[in-house]
C-alpha cells in the first residue's frame, strides 16, 4: 500500500493535508507550497522563484532565502507526513515532486468548471449543473487569500472569473426551471463578490419572473438600481431597464435587435407617463376633498 495522498488547498487560506489530517506547517512553508503548486508541473526557475518570492532583496540574498525556505518546507512535510514534496533539478529549477501523490483543489475546480462553461448556459444538463455546484463548494475564498504579492494576482483574477461564471450559469440553469430559491442562492454569492454585475441582476430578475414572483423581480431591480446609484452614481443600463419593463408586463422574450430594445424602452416610458398622470389626478382629487 502506497503513501497517503497529499491534498493541497489553495482556495482560501493555503493548507496541506494527508488524507483528512491537516499538516501543521509554518505560514512560510504553506505559502511556498502554494507557490510551487501553482507553478508548471516541470517546476519553476530558481531565479524567477527567488525574484518573485523575495523581491525586496538583492538577487544573492533572495536565492539564499529561497534555498532556506525550500529546506524548511521539505523538512516540515517529511517530518509530518514522511513524504518528499520538493523536487529540485540541480541549481536551475524547483517544483513539487512529480512522484508524490498530490491533489490540488484548483486543478479539480478547473476540471469541473472549464468544460461546462465552454458551452452556452442554455444548454446545461443536470449533470453539468451538479459539476458547477460541486466546483462552487471548493471555492472557500480567493486564491491564496492572505497573499497579495504580484505572482498570485493574475491567476487569482482568472480563477475568480471562472467562479463568477459558474455562479451565473447556475443562476440561469435554475432560473429556467423556476427554482427561485436555488437561483437566488447562487446569485447572492455572485453579487456578494461583484455587486455591479448587471448581467447577474438581469438573470435573477428573469429567474424570479419564471417562478411567477413579481415581488422578487421588483426587489431585484431596485437592488440593482440602488447599488449602481450608490457605487457609480449611475442608472441601470438600457438592457436592464427594458428587461424590467418587459417582465412587469409579463413578456419574458428578449428583444432580437437594438430597434426592439428601443421600442421596449419607449413603451416603458409611455407606461410610466400614464401611471404618473393617474397618480397626479388621484392626488388632485384628494386635495379637493380635504
Amino acid at each position: 500500500m502506497g503513501p497517503e495522498r497529499l491534498t493541497i488547498q489553495l482556495l482560501g487560506t493555503p493548507r496541506v493535508a494527508v488524507g483528512a489530517r491537516p499538516l501543521a506547517l509554518s505560514p512560510g512553508a504553506s505559502l511556498l507550497c502554494a507557490y510551487l503548486a501553482l507553478a508548471p508541473r516541470e517546476g519553476r526557475s530558481r531565479a524567477i522563484a527567488a525574484s518573485q518570492l523575495f523581491d525586496d532583496c538583492p538577487e544573492s540574498t533572495a536565492r539564499r532565502r529561497l534555498s532556506t525556505a525550500l529546506w524548511r518546507l521539505r523538512t516540515e512535510v517529511r517530518a509530518l507526513a514522511g513524504v518528499d514534496i520538493v523536487e529540485a533539478h540541480g541549481n536551475q529549477s524547483v517544483g513539487l515532486s512529480r512522484d508524490a501523490a498530490l491533489s490540488v483543489d484548483t486543478d479539480e475546480f478547473e476540471a469541473l468548471v472549464g468544460p461546462v462553461v465552454a458551452q452556452p448556459a442554455s444548454e446545461l444538463s443536470k449533470a453539468d449543473a451538479e459539476r458547477l455546484a460541486r466546483a462552487v463548494t471548493l471555492h472557500r475564498g480567493q486564491l491564496v487569500e492572505p497573499c497579495h504579492d504580484a505572482w498570485v494576482l493574475t491567476e487569482r483574477q482568472r480563477i475568480e472569473d471562472l467562479y463568477l461564471t459558474a455562479l451565473d450559469y447556475l443562476v440561469q440553469y435554475y432560473g429556467a426551471r423556476a427554482e427561485a430559491g436555488a437561483a437566488a442562492k447562487f446569485g447572492d454569492l455572485a453579487l456578494g463578490l461583484e455587486p455591479l454585475r448587471e448581467d447577474v441582476h438581469r438573470h435573477l430578475m428573469a429567474a424570479f419572473a419564471t417562478a411567477e414572483r413579481p415581488d422578487l423581480v421588483d426587489a431585484q431591480f431596485e437592488r440593482c438600481r440602488r447599488v449602481l446609484l450608490d457605487e457609480l452614481g449611475a442608472e441601470p443600463m438600457p438592457e436592464t431597464v427594458a428587461l424590467y419593463a418587459r417582465l412587469t408586463r409579463g413578456d419574458r422574450h428578449a428583444p432580437s435587435s437594438a430597434d426592439a430594445l428601443v421600442k421596449d424602452l419607449e413603451q416603458a416610458r409611455r407606461e410610466i407617463s400614464r401611471l404618473s398622470s393617474i397618480v397626479d389626478r388621484a392626488l388632485e382629487r384628494l386635495g379637493r376633498m380635504s
